[in-house]
């Protein structure tokens, strides 16, 4: 699961611009994400890639 706390290096999957931005908390895991501050794409936090390849949800311990 991915902290709500922690700024993420997130790059979109749609602009593929980078950004940092913290988690968006959601009722659900599925609301859970980034909103690109470029395109406003909501990008969900499974599907967020980090600036160095890895998923965003890959960070937590």
């Amino acid at each position: 699961m991915v902290s709500t706390e922690s700024e993420y290096e997130v790059q979109c999957p749609h602009c593929r611009k980078p950004f940092r931005a913290k988690v968006i908390a959601g009722s659900a895991e599925r609301y859970r994400g980034f909103k690109c501050p470029h395109c406003r794409l909501f990008v969900p936090a499974e599907r967020a890639v980090n600036g160095d390849g890895s998923t965003a949800d890959s960070d937590a311990a």
